[in-house]
């Protein structure tokens, strides 16, 4: 007769036989699952890694797109200069001056009616000035229509004089066309385009000093060609390329 309690096992019963098959299928399946995880995570380095790559390169290539858009504008203001000296016989004066001084008008306003769209400007035999600055005169983002990132350098010695009414042919660049900078587009700058605001030397060389790697600036020379500012840039050169007449023509810029 036995003496284990009631309802208690028997410990001659047999032990429970553990199938092979089994424990060899959740082997398995664990094994797959980690694959699954580790194949994850590489495509996911992958993934960023690729994505690092690109975007530096989908970034300079917008950047590339907004310089040449800028530079295609302004070589409609190049253009319209051009333009305004081949009619005029002279380039316009920085300010326009009345018979009692009283300042009326821009050089921009002048070259308006020689842009693309400078027929908006024409009426008749009549000058119309509206608000919205000529496309080409804007900046590439601007927060108002009737801003303008696009200056002349004034200075006794260059292309463009402070005093109103003061005339200048590109007859009397000694120092060549090509050398000698007639404007400047700055997009770290901004005026009111109608406005007789321009730069003076030292505005202009510490606008250019403070560009940004985002940034393009460019010359706008007298034989109405386009370069890109390229910095660095020191003042001697600088002081060079705005001069017409110095008699020491840039090497390079």
């Amino acid at each position: 007769m036995s003496n284990l309690p009631p309802n208690q096992p028997s410990p001659y019963s047999a032990a429970p036989i553990v199938s092979p098959s089994s424990s060899k299928g959740g082997g398995n399946s664990v094994l797959i699952i980690g694959l699954v995880i580790g194949v994850g995570v590489v495509l996911l380095f992958c993934g960023g890694v690729l994505v690092a790559l690109l975007l530096p390169a989908v970034s300079n290539a917008r950047l590339a797109a907004r310089s040449n858009s800028q530079m295609n504008r302004t070589k409609q203001v190049a253009l319209a200069l051009l333009n305004y000296h081949a009619v005029h016989k002279q380039l316009p004066f920085t300010a326009t001056a009345d018979e009692n001084g009283n300042v009326i008008g821009s050089w921009r306003m002048a070259v308006a009616p020689y842009v693309d769209d400078g027929g908006l400007y024409v009426q008749g035999k009549s000058q119309t000035v509206p608000d919205r600055a000529p496309f080409c005169f804007q900046p590439l983002d601007p927060t108002t229509p009737n801003e303008t990132d696009v200056f002349v350098i004034v200075s006794p010695e260059g292309m463009f004089s402070s005093v109103p009414n003061t005339p200048i042919q590109f007859s009397d660049v000694t120092d060549r066309l090509d050398m000698t900078v007639m404007a400047v587009r700055l997009p770290n700058r901004s005026a009111d385009w109608k406005s007789t605001n321009e730069l003076t030397p030292d505005e202009a060389f510490a606008a250019i000093q403070s560009l940004n790697n985002n940034e393009s600036g460019f010359w706008l020379m007298g034989d109405g060609s386009v370069t890109r500012i390229e910095l660095p840039l020191d003042r001697k050169t600088f002081d060079t390329l705005i001069t017409r007449g110095g008699g020491e023509p840039a090497a390079s810029f």
